[in-house]
């Protein structure tokens, strides 16, 4: 009874093994729908909001307890650009989420992106506070004119730097620039409170004391 039991199971356990591992993915077309719905119906946009809210919670509550040390550290905080301080995503629905490395670089020229508003306010915050701001962005150093004038048009102005992937880069995963680049930040003196990104590459690698990580189900940067 017991062998023809488990018998039973292993033969169970195995068509529901293969069944699932050769499950068919999920349809892109409702796929692509239900992200249009997940924006256009306001919940991409509270779920920011509630990120941002605990981002800006944590810098205040740094500047207090920085300005009651003895020793006060220069206090940064370091931000991701696009889909975390620029939105891309009317350009993205118009190419219904494709697009060619070109394309992409053509929109960025352009620099006409509009502000995260949010994250904005964060900026703008963490500047009132005596926090210093540094960018750093997986966008090509070709770019860094109209990077510039676009985070500028849209209202971030006052930071202190913006570091871009350098045009010889070459490794897959965008990680080692970004965290080579906090490190030259703490280089510089900087306490790195807060860094702020819509990929988890964007917060992997250390030097930050706390990392935030914002919504973006559009497109995934190793």
């Amino acid at each position: 009874m017991f062998k023809k039991f488990n018998l039973f199971l292993l033969i169970v356990s195995t068509l529901f093994f293969q069944a699932s591992t050769h499950a068919e993915p999920a349809n892109l077309t409702q796929l692509l729908s239900e992200i249009k719905t997940y924006h256009d119906s306001g919940t991409y946009e509270k779920e920011l909001n509630q990120v941002v809210s605990q981002a800006n919670a944590y810098i205040l509550q740094r500047v207090q307890t920085n300005e009651k040390a003895v020793h006060p550290q220069k206090l940064a905080i370091v931000l991701d650009i696009d889909e975390t301080c620029l939105t891309n995503y009317d350009k993205m629905v118009l190419r219904n989420f494709t697009g060619s490395k070109e394309q992409v670089k053509k929109e960025i020229q352009a620099a006409n992106a509009p502000e995260i508003k949010p994250t904005l306010k964060l900026f703008q915050t963490a500047l009132k506070n005596g926090v210093s701001v540094f960018f750093v962005t997986g966008r090509g150093e070709s770019l860094r004119v109209a990077t510039n004038k676009n985070l500028n048009n849209a209202g971030f102005k006052g930071y202190k730097g913006l570091f871009l992937r350098p045009e010889s880069y070459e490794q897959t995963s965008i990680i080692p620039f970004k965290s080579n680049a906090r490190a030259k930040i703490t280089h510089m003196g900087y306490t790195i409170i807060a860094s702020i990104g819509d990929q988890m590459s964007d917060l992997k690698g250390g030097f930050a004391e706390k990392t935030f990580k914002l919504p973006n189900p559009y497109y995934y940067l190793p």
